[in-house]
């Protein structure tokens, strides 16, 4: 092994390592070059490989199953000794260090091999890009400026992969100082906005003084302006609370969807001047489910709080629950308002989103509700008819793999 081994192989492996590609999955990209490869060179088996401390392993492959082979048996292991040439083997049994290796005297019987180094922009040779044959042969001049031709751009993969990644992490953190200060801002916010809250309402109750209908009506104006900001600044510390870990110790417990549906027709008819008419039906073969009751409640009054700013007050929001064969339910909140147009349809769950009246809360709130709901491994979407209504539904599974239910 140490005569296969270049005099930087510690620093070569560190590199190998930086790329973060060893045992992932296929990808197209890959796989295009390595089948162009073969078809350019004429060969049965083209192989794009990766040589580690003990193994040289195949990110893809052309006519060949192994997922990897032993270093110490790998063609590719000489071809990057020499990372400016491509190192060809027309016919293994006349040379000396193949003749005898086990992937020559049997399968896949190599009695030809051409490999082009992969060769980094610091100049470390990670693999190959190699072509292999089952009889003897040779590449035209053409063929070899192909393979390593290939070759650069399997290296160029790598590098545009390695700096997607790199501007992963980049994007994570500044993300999460965006985060960090949206929390904190909203904190600070939440304070004197309470105060506006308790000034407003003894205001309006004639705690001043009495208040003529022109200063009411523009109170009330004040009063309503001043809760919906209040909601924002709350959603938005809700989000950042179940993006932490709140959502990672969730209550599990038998949920009463009796319970739930009344709580939140209670808190939102208490929050709405005008109240449209409300049905909820909950299917009498339900089985059990387990959940936060809590924060279930809070996915449905939030889908019902949507629903009441579509809704005019003669109008009906009917809310339901089934089974959904045996593994799951799907809890339903339909409205009978203008209804959304498909390409809204495709981020109305995402952060943000204000696709649907004038308040970003309603955005928010449906980013809010499908972190809970996936919190629970179950799924959140919309069915909406223009002119007739939109059905939010979500479902849970019966019993979410992270508990096991008491017998």
């Amino acid at each position: 092994m140490k005569d296969l081994q270049a005099e930087n192989e510690k620093a070569r492996l560190e590199v190998l390592r930086q790329y973060r590609i060893l045992d992932t999955v296929c990808e197209a990209a890959f796989d295009d070059l390595a089948l162009l490869a073969a078809q350019i060179c004429g060969t049965p088996i083209a192989l794009i490989t990766l040589i580690d401390e003990c193994r040289q392993w195949f990110k893809a492959k052309v006519g060949f199953d192994a997922e990897s082979t032993p270093r110490d048996t790998a063609f590719c292991a000489h071809a990057i000794l020499q990372p400016n040439n491509i190192l060809i083997v027309p016919d293994t049994l006349l040379d000396q260090r193949f003749a005898s290796n086990p992937l020559v005297t049997s399968d896949p019987c190599i009695r030809f091999y051409a490999g082009a180094p992969l060769v980094t922009p610091t100049g470390y040779a990670l693999g190959t890009l190699c072509v292999i044959d089952r009889i003897p042969r040779n590449l035209s001049p053409e063929q070899q400026n192909s393979l390593r031709i290939l070759s650069r751009q399997v290296m160029a993969q790598l590098e545009l992969r390695r700096n997607l990644d790199k501007l992963e992490l980049i994007t994570i953190a500044e993300h999460q100082r965006i985060e960090d200060l949206i929390s904190a801002l909203s904190h600070d916010m939440r304070t004197p906005l309470l105060a506006n809250r308790g000034t407003l309402h003894a205001m309006l109750s004639g705690a001043f003084g009495t208040v003529s209908d022109s200063w009411r009506e523009g109170l009330e104006d004040c009063r309503q302006a001043n809760e919906e900001v209040l909601k924002l600044v709350e959603t938005l510390l809700d989000i950042s609370r179940h993006q932490t870990s709140v959502l990672k110790n969730l209550n599990y417990e038998i949920l009463n969807w009796k319970n739930i549906f009344v709580e939140a027709i209670t808190r939102c008819n208490a929050s709405w001047q005008q109240k449209p008419v409300i049905g909820y039906q909950i299917s009498p073969s339900l089985p059990t489910v387990y959940g936060d009751e809590l924060e279930i409640q809070r996915v449905v009054q939030n889908l019902l709080e949507n629903a009441f700013r579509v809704t005019k007050p003669d109008q009906l929001i009917n809310l339901t629950v089934v089974a959904l064969g045996d593994a799951q339910v799907k809890v339903s909140v339909r409205d009978r308002g203008p209804g959304i147009v498909p390409q809204q349809k495709e981020r109305l769950f995402y952060r943000f989103s204000q696709e649907r009246g004038r308040s970003n809360i309603f955005g928010l709130g449906l980013y809010l509700c499908r972190l809970i709901v996936e919190a629970h491994g179950g799924t959140i979407n919309v069915e909406s008819v223009l002119g007739e209504g939109s059905n939010f539904w979500f479902t849970l599974p019966v019993t979410p793999q992270s508990i096991t239910p008491i017998q």
